[in-house]
């Protein structure tokens, strides 16, 4: 009995050391996250994380309407949620670039907003445990929820503006080269005229 005891009790230690190891923490300003075994692998690269186009986690102060714009835009559904105190809004979209379903997550932790995307339309254990397990947030939910609307706001209105000087540029550039086209058909035209008359 004791021997059975024995090997149980150095089978725990060995799975638990296993399990240690496949730990794995970034830092991602300021903040560490404990990234699942499923996504280990990728680099961090100027405060994000990131494994290829499966999964990544990055934080989005520097420009919050830009990085949760688009994916609010052309979402195919959306959520506000709260995990452990967290504010969070989860958006899911088919991507067709990557030819799946692909979600973002965006959460408070601290004074900050953070993103994070997977593959995927659920918020899985794995994103659970991450956002759960992440500093608690001194945002709170309306101030959350406020901020990432009007960030949505603040894009549509950029996009936009944008749209319609593109447009204005094309309008012009095509008006400008339709002239050009015409008054190299005059040269040719006149060129035509002088040879016939002329010789």
């Amino acid at each position: 009995m004791k021997k059975k005891i024995w090997i149980l009790l150095i089978t725990f230690f060995l799975i638990s050391s296993v399990c240690a190891q496949n730990d794995m923490a970034v830092q991602i300003n300021d903040i560490e996250f404990e990234i699942p075994s499923k996504y280990q692998g990728g680099k961090t690269i100027n405060d994000k994380y990131k494994l290829d186009d499966i999964f990544s986690i990055r934080c989005i102060d520097g420009n919050i309407p830009k990085s949760i714009g688009l994916w609010a835009c052309e979402m195919d559904h959306s959520k506000n949620l709260t995990i452990s105190d967290h504010p969070v809004r989860h958006y899911c979209q088919y991507n067709s670039y990557i030819k799946n379903n692909q979600s973002h997550a965006y959460f408070a932790s601290g004074d900050s907003i953070y993103e994070i995307v997977w593959i995927g339309n659920e918020i899985t254990p794995d994103i659970n445990n991450m956002i759960k397990n992440a500093p608690k947030s001194n945002i709170d939910i309306n101030t959350f929820n406020k901020l990432l609307d009007k960030s949505i706001e603040t894009y549509k209105k950029e996009r936009t503006e944008q749209l319609n000087k593109d447009g204005e540029h094309n309008y012009l550039e095509s008006k400008y080269n339709s002239q050009i086209s015409n008054e190299k058909q005059d040269d040719t035209r006149l060129k035509e005229i002088l040879l016939t008359r002329y010789n």
